[in-house]
């Protein structure tokens, strides 16, 4: 067996220690693994490709350690992760504006935008290429490889990966970036099925099989994610008959709550939702602190306020989708039926391509809220007595999350299933009990969700095809057993479902790689799964199916990207006023500078620590200013909007 330049042979991991430090990740269904003798970098065993998070850990880790020899190891023949060459095809479009979807440093050039200003695959895919190249990634990438198994090295003192593929058998390291991301392996369902010719793909391999379904005249989709809305909508634009089969409320979570792609043909949705004043009024955990939070969350006056913003932000998006227009498309409305938007529980999507809700009412598209029963004798068999036709059936069922590279015993070790063991299991319901009280206090709008739990969880599971619900990680990066205990040899980075990957990836990447190398230390094991169970009680409270599923964040991204910037020491004001930092949208260049301000905050802290006195960090401003002039500006003109949308006379 050839060996990794990592590994010695001799079995001595002390020595092993000393000359390398490895790191590894996952995206999508792969992995990511680096060392300081040969660090390695792959995506796990399903079709995934080297996206977002494998390629931001890479550089962020080699900027922090340079020495480092990173070997990226990917199972797929080309870079961007789910916007690789073979996923993408001519109606993908990344639900966000363009210049909010990029790395902080490294602009995207303008190209492939529609009018909306929404980014099409190829041009992200580009991007993503172009950075690992321009980084010196690319010659660091093995492609068509595969990590099989993860496994722990004598006395927890490295890592063993098993790979398939081109170079090395077995290689072993001492810290692992585990770093799959949010869409690495494929849930696919099982159905009875005989006498069935029809192809049946995960949405995943739409792009791999464009010339067949150009052929075909009927189409089965099935789900109501973002992905069967874009899979409808490019199967419309071409011509074809769909079936679109989703589960009926009562059973399933619905169909994806979609915002318009601007508000009133003037300002871009995504603009809208990456401002701080939206982590404000959205409820979010991270954001309880300061005057917009007291007034909105802590008062009677506040609440309905955020109350009456909602239904004015869901009467925007239900007019522009025209649900009310026909019974057919009325089956697309979000639940809870009247404020879809604000709970998202089957997920938050924009409509980025181009008369998406002009093409599906204008074409031969016919709804089933039921589900699918079986494939016989060439029929789609719907559990409502239902029989279609199809040449073709796409699946648009989600992902799971790609933990099946670690045996159960570990992923119970690293808090990465719902499988515990019994006293694990009461430990963890008494602190999520006290968490439930926290939640309820700081957030009163999230005390009584409008779903019922019962359905939500029954769907949540249903729909993840396994028992997996959201990790119980400190910081959705960390395992607080095992950081408390001083190991500091893995992290899991990209497991959290945001809108802006790039940045929330970064400023992930950059906490992780800390954590890593000892710049970080995070609080005690106490005040770790604290944090972890409040997280995961508000989550699916926030979010009744989503967050029971995910690490869920899509209306709060911002306060997460925060939480991470305090820890790290960095100033989390990038805006030059208060009313400018609060309703202004936050773009990913505003954080231009993250890396050499986390070098400075480090420098600071040497000081602080050697009794030296400090100036305040550059820039610095504080951030608890008045909320009268926002407040006022709120009542004068969201209320009457609210009323005059009500009243239908425009």
């Amino acid at each position: 067996m050839a060996k990794h330049p990592c590994h010695s042979g001799s079995g001595d991991i002390g020595a092993l220690h000393n000359r390398c430090q490895a790191i590894a990740r996952m995206e999508s269904s792969f992995s990511v693994f680096g060392s300081r003798c040969g660090d390695v970098t792959q995506p796990s065993r399903a079709a995934g490709r080297l996206g977002w998070n494998g390629l931001i850990n890479a550089k962020t880790y080699l900027d922090l350690a340079p020495e480092v020899n990173l070997i990226i190891i990917d199972q797929g023949t080309s870079f961007g992760g789910v916007w690789g060459a073979d996923k993408i095809y001519p109606s993908l479009y990344a639900q966000i504006k363009f210049g909010q979807f990029e790395y902080s440093f490294y602009p995207m050039r303008r190209e492939g935008i529609t009018n909306d200003g929404y980014i099409s695959g190829e041009t992200i895919h580009r991007y993503l290429t172009d950075f690992a190249h321009d980084f010196h990634l690319a010659e660091r990438t093995r492609f068509n490889t595969s990590v099989t198994n993860v496994t722990r090295l004598p006395n927890g003192r490295g890592w063993r990966l098993d790979v398939e593929g081109e170079g090395n058998k077995v290689v072993e390291c001492a810290k692992l970036i585990y770093a799959s991301g949010a869409t690495s392996h494929a849930v696919i369902p099982k159905w009875p099925k005989s006498n069935f010719d029809a192809p049946i793909i995960h949405s995943q391999e739409t792009g791999t099989h464009l010339g067949a379904l150009a052929k075909v005249k009927r189409v089965t989709v099935l789900g109501g994610a973002k992905s069967a809305f874009d899979t409808v909508f490019f199967l419309l634009d071409a011509g074809k008959k769909v079936d679109w089969v989703i589960r009926p409320d009562e059973s399933g979570s619905g169909p994806v709550a979609l915002m318009p792609p601007t508000i009133f043909g003037i300002v871009n949705s995504m603009d809208v939702i990456a401002t701080r004043f939206m982590a404000t009024i959205g409820a979010s955990i991270m954001a309880t602190e300061g005057p917009g939070y007291r007034f909105f969350h802590q008062t009677s006056v506040g609440r309905m306020l955020g109350r009456q913003f909602w239904k004015l932000v869901n009467s925007i998006a239900e007019r522009h989708s025209g649900y009310s227009r026909t019974p057919n498309a009325e089956k697309l409305r979000p639940l809870p039926h009247g404020n879809g938007i604000f709970w998202a529980n089957a997920g938050l999507g924009a409509a980025s391509v181009p008369n998406f809700w002009k093409v599906f009412h204008a074409g031969d598209c016919t709804v089933h809220r039921t589900g699918i029963k079986s494939f016989i004798d060439n029929k789609v068999h719907l559990d409502n007595g239902t029989q279609v036709e199809t040449d073709y059936v796409v699946l648009c069922t989600g992902f799971d999350k790609s933990y099946h590279t670690f045996s159960p015993e570990l992923q119970r070790t690293f808090g990465l299933t719902t499988d515990l063991d019994p006293a694990d299991k009461e430990r963890w319901a008494k602190a999520e009990a006290r968490a439930e009280e926290a939640v309820d206090r700081k957030l009163p709008t999230l005390r009584n969700p409008p779903l019922s739990s019962g359905q939500v969880e029954s769907s949540a599971h249903r729909e993840a095809g396994s028992n997996h619900g959201p990790s119980r990680h400190y910081r959705r990066l960390i395992v607080p057993g095992m950081a408390a205990e001083g190991d500091r040899t893995i992290v899991f980075p990209g497991f959290i479902h945001s809108i802006y990957t790039p940045m929330v990836s970064e400023v992930q990447a950059l906490w992780g790689t800390a954590f890593l190398l000892g710049l970080l230390d995070p609080p005690g094991q106490a005040e770790m799964e604290r944090e972890v169970a409040e997280w995961n009680v508000w989550a699916r409270k926030r979010y009744p199916a989503q967050g029971r599923k995910h690490a869920y964040a899509i209306f709060d991204f911002l306060s997460y990207i925060d939480t991470l910037l305090k820890d790290l020491g960095i100033n989390t004001r990038r805006k030059q006023n208060v009313l400018a930092h609060l309703f202004l949208p936050t773009y990913p260049r505003d954080f231009h500078n993250l890396l050499e301000e986390f070098k400075e905050a480090q420098e600071r802290t040497k000081l602080q620590q050697s009794g030296m006195a400090l100036e305040a960090a550059p820039g610095k401003t504080s951030a608890s200013g008045s909320l009268v002039l926002p407040v006022v500006i709120f009542l004068v003109i969201a209320v009457p909007l609210a009323t005059w949308l009500r009243s239908g006379t425009y």
